[in-house]
């Protein structure tokens, strides 16, 4: 079945462009018009969108909105830093293996509020305190990244926003990596050119989505 999905799909380079043309819609303000209950009704019988999108909580990066998709067009999986864990992990094994999807694109954006609580742990500020216990495991992936920005010598924290989003970029290819090292299935399917892994970063200042990297 995953094979016949597959074959059926547009090519990862087309669906990136058709991607990248959505967002130029929603920067112009001309997103398409839907009729979204025949949306809904269309899918009752099954789904199998060909893009998955690993994405940030950020309430200002919804995939669907930024790439004007409608229903049943794309898996979304969002945490905050667009990083993964387990769950994620086999969510995209199922999408990507079992659902069909050919493309999978790690979706970062510039003044992440996860990215920025990274760069402030490393430069040794508290942000977590008492009450946020469980965010160190967003903060912990992230700052593999931070440690990887080496061009910043000086104002390594989040009142640099240059160096906020250069950090977020380079997450963006950590998450890519740690994808791939992290499933064997994934890994082996973009091996073998049935899957293709993509960075972008979304811009929350002009609504521009930009393509970082492909395999």
């Amino acid at each position: 079945m995953a094979d016949k999905h597959h074959s059926e799909h547009p090519s990862p380079a087309e669906l990136i462009e058709s991607l990248l043309e959505g967002n130029r819609r929603f920067r112009d303000g001309a997103r398409r018009d839907r009729d979204l209950p025949a949306e809904v009704a269309a899918h009752v019988g099954g789904q199998r969108p060909p893009v998955a999108i690993v994405g940030c909580i950020d309430s200002r990066a919804t995939p669907e909105l930024v790439f004007d998709l409608g229903v049943g067009e794309t898996f979304d999986i969002r945490l905050a830093g667009a990083i993964v864990d387990d769950a994620a992990i086999g969510s995209l094994e199922y999408a990507c293996g079992v659902a069909g999807a050919v493309l999978l694109l790690v979706l970062g954006h510039t003044a992440c509020g996860a990215v920025k609580a990274a760069c402030d742990v490393a430069a040794g500020v508290d942000v977590a305190g008492d009450r946020l216990k469980h965010l160190g495991a967003v903060v912990e992936p992230i700052l593999e990244a931070v440690s990887a920005e080496t061009s910043t010598t000086t104002g390594r924290d989040s009142s640099n926003d240059d160096f906020v989003d250069r950090v977020a970029e380079l997450n963006v290819h950590r998450t890519m990596m740690e994808i791939r090292d992290r499933s064997k299935l994934l890994d082996g399917m973009i091996r073998e050119g049935r899957l293709e892994i993509m960075g972008a970063m979304y811009d929350v200042r002009t609504g521009e989505v930009r393509v970082l990297d492909r395999s």
